[in-house]
């Protein structure tokens, strides 16, 4: 194969670069590398291109898109005019002098031009971005064997050269050996905050899983090995790493940085960190900004919902909550409804009846003064007053009064009124034993509604400065050590109403879950929080280690989610549901009635009641014309015989004991109406008796009418 470039002149030099994006020297940049130095196979100073090699010269890269390559050996015997008898030079591209991967072994164990690395063949060096990006067109890239942390800029240009990056591009992404230069092979010493098991645990001598409580001196001790599924994690990333990453351990965090940070053992680790005693930390660590400002995080493993954990509603019920179930099955719209019907329906009653004989009968007393002729509203209010006493009783007693004799007005108001007693009465009596047995489920569920009532809600004092800047108005409480267990304990002394919990480290702390049905507490879909974790790490090893564990989740389905799901842990049962939804039954089982359910017999009771309205108002209109009755006005008499006798005896009764003052045109009307319902009780009556004229009993009723 042709390893030569095109781009050599017969002299031997070779292309710079286009105009605009031209190949500088990067050997001044590659020298200041210094732990990075290097002696190449020549003898001369080289650079490290990564951590375990190889080992190029320090003009790699530099100066045109080929390299010269010396053959021979430098003589000096005749002075320098005789170097050219004694040496050649070719030109080469740069990967294809220094790149070991781009050689393979053969059976003499000379190495051979492996075919497969076409990258190997592609010119490039070094160039300016900005006066690349300013001045010219081409593709520039930041060299990954020079990163961010070698504190070194450098960048490389194919198209520059004529040549094209994407073999080496293809490369990069599919094979494995390229990656090995990302982390180098390197161990890594990581701590531990806590046992939190499944989550990450030691077991003691008996073999005994070991939680929080049980963290004693094999915490300290190194050769006791960690268990969980972050260990477990871990293990399945050093696996694909295919030796990037060599080995993970674990250690302890220091007691020194736990009395800088007493609250938060979490925050400790995190100082261990930052002061250089590890490489990285490993557990369920929030990203905070606290956090941040100490070290670097690796990308986001999974994101901690934070929600409100509240007591268990039904747990704990007052007088007044038992008492208010009573009313539950309406809505207070639906209340008012009734009771502005049942006005209604008493105020057309007193309207409809003989007010003047009524009032004299019951209370002994006329509806006008004898000495003013005016009206008494006592009286009158007296009347209403009963009439939505008697509506009341009958509505409670889901029937309607059967009067006997009602006029036509009031049999139409009362089949409207019934109608909706049916209907009412029924929705209600359904509901109600349902609510009078169920738990009360009155709590609140969100942050808005735990500040609006201003509750106290203990938090974790890790995400204090998160919390009160998304949530200024809540009332937090940050408990003062002990993380969540400091929370719970703060709870059962008073110290909070309710509690504000990450989901994925205590839905899996099995512990914690059975701590929290000792104090009837259960998890709400409320969120307050939404929170990364990852791992703190050295600022140097955050992009290799964040590779790999992207890698991991979208190259071979290896993530902390699929991790929790597959661990197999021997735990205890958890002794309750912790779960708000389901403690709860289902809303629909507990609706209320509200007034749109009610249109059908509203609609009946008002249409039947504008009915009676007209024709009470057709009634008064026949009598004030001279009429001595209406059909509209005429009592209704299905009664025997015997009763009918009765009824105008009570009617004369009710007549002869009202004692009017002058006649006046108001008075004449009253009894006109009163005669009118006289003469037509009469009428019936007569015609019973055999009365051939049907007019018996109407001649004092005519006398009065022709008085006025």
């Amino acid at each position: 194969m042709n390893t030569t470039s095109s781009s050599a002149s017969s002299s031997g030099t070779a292309y710079t670069g286009d105009e605009g994006c031209s190949c500088i020297d990067a050997t001044e940049t590659l020298s200041s590398l210094t732990d990075r130095s290097c002696t190449t196979t020549s003898g001369e100073v080289g650079i490290l291109l990564t951590l375990c090699g190889p080992c190029a010269p320090l003009k790699y890269g530099s100066g045109a898109c080929l390299q010269t390559f010396f053959f021979g050996t430098l003589h000096n015997d005749d002075g320098c005019n005789s170097l050219s008898k004694h040496f050649q030079s070719s030109l080469f591209q740069h990967d294809l002098l220094y790149d070991e991967d781009c050689y393979s072994q053969t059976n003499n164990g000379k190495p051979t031009l492996d075919e497969s690395k076409t990258y190997c063949l592609r010119n490039w060096c070094f160039v300016d971005p900005t006066t690349c990006r300013k001045d010219s067109e081409e593709r520039v890239y930041r060299s990954s064997y020079f990163g961010y942390s070698s504190d070194v800029d450098l960048f490389y240009s194919y198209s520059t050269c004529n040549s094209t990056e994407y073999d080496w591009m293809e490369y990069e992404k599919s094979n494995l050996h390229i990656t090995k230069k990302i982390l180098g092979g390197v161990s890594i010493q990581s701590a531990v905050a806590a046992y939190i098991p499944p989550i990450m645990y030691k077991r003691n001598s008996d073999g005994d899983t070991l939680d929080l409580k049980g963290m004693g001196d094999e915490y300290y001790d190194d050769a006791v090995p960690y268990e969980g599924i972050y260990a477990n994690y871990i293990e399945e990333i050093i696996k694909i790493s295919n030796g990037d990453i060599k080995n993970v351990t674990y250690t302890h965090g220091s007691r020194a940085s736990r009395v800088i940070h007493p609250k938060s053992m979490y925050t400790a680790t995190v100082q261990d960190v930052a002061d250089g005693l590890v490489d990285m930390a490993v557990g369920p660590f929030w990203i905070t900004g606290e956090r941040l400002s100490l070290v670097s995080f690796t990308i986001p493993l999974i994101y901690d919902r934070v929600v409100l954990v509240i007591p268990k509603p039904g747990t704990k019920s007052t007088l007044a909550e038992e008492v208010y179930k009573v009313l539950e099955p309406f809505t207070w719209g639906t209340w008012s409804l009734v009771l502005g019907v049942i006005i209604f329906s008493a105020l057309l009653s007193v309207w409809f009846s003989d007010r003047a004989a009524l009032a004299k009968k019951r209370y002994g007393s006329d509806l006008r003064d004898k000495k003013t002729n005016r009206r008494r509203k006592r009286v009158y209010a007296r009347l209403a007053l009963d009439s939505f006493l008697q509506k009341g009783m009958y509505f409670f007693g889901a029937a309607v009064e059967q009067e006997k004799g009602a006029s036509l007005s009031s049999n139409f108001l009362h089949f409207g009124f019934g109608f909706f007693i049916l209907i009412v009465v029924s929705a209600y009596v359904a509901n109600l034993a349902a609510f009078l047995t169920r738990a009360t489920s009155s709590y609140i569920g969100t942050i808005e509604g735990a500040i609006a009532a201003r509750q106290r809600i203990c938090a974790h004092p890790a995400l204090a400065s998160e919390l009160k800047v998304k949530h200024p108005d809540a009332n937090f409480v940050f408990t003062g050590n002990g993380g969540y267990y400091g929370m719970i304990d703060d709870f059962n002394n008073g110290n909070c109403d309710m509690l504000a919990m990450g989901r994925e480290e205590s839905t899996t702390n099995l512990d914690l879950l059975n701590k929290l049905c000792d104090s009837n507490l259960v998890f709400t879909d409320g969120l307050i929080l939404e929170n990364a974790i990852a791992f703190p790490i050295r600022t140097e090893l955050a992009s290799g280690f964040s590779y790999w564990l992207n890698e991991g989740d979208k190259m071979h389905d290896i993530s902390l989610r699929n991790a929790m799901d597959s661990f197999n842990f021997e735990k205890e049962v958890v002794q309750c549901n912790v779960e708000l939804d389901e403690q709860t039954i289902e809303t629909s089982e507990y609706d209320q009635i509200a007034p749109r359910n009610l249109f059908l017999p509203v609609i009946l009771f008002l249409s039947c009641g504008i009915v009676a309205i007209a024709l009470h108002v057709f009634h008064l209109y026949r009598v004030r014309q001279g009429k001595k009755s209406s059909i509209a006005g005429r009592v209704s008499m299905l009664l025997p015989s015997d009763e009918m006798l009765s009824m105008r005896k009570r009617i004369e009764s009710d007549a002869d004991s009202v004692d009017f003052p002058p006649l006046d045109h108001r008075t004449c009307d009253l009894k006109s109406r009163r005669s009118t319902d006289e003469h037509a009780i009469s009428s019936f009556l007569d015609d019973e008796s055999g009365n051939e004229n049907g007019l018996g009993g109407d001649d004092s009723a005519a006398d009065e009418s022709a008085s006025c």
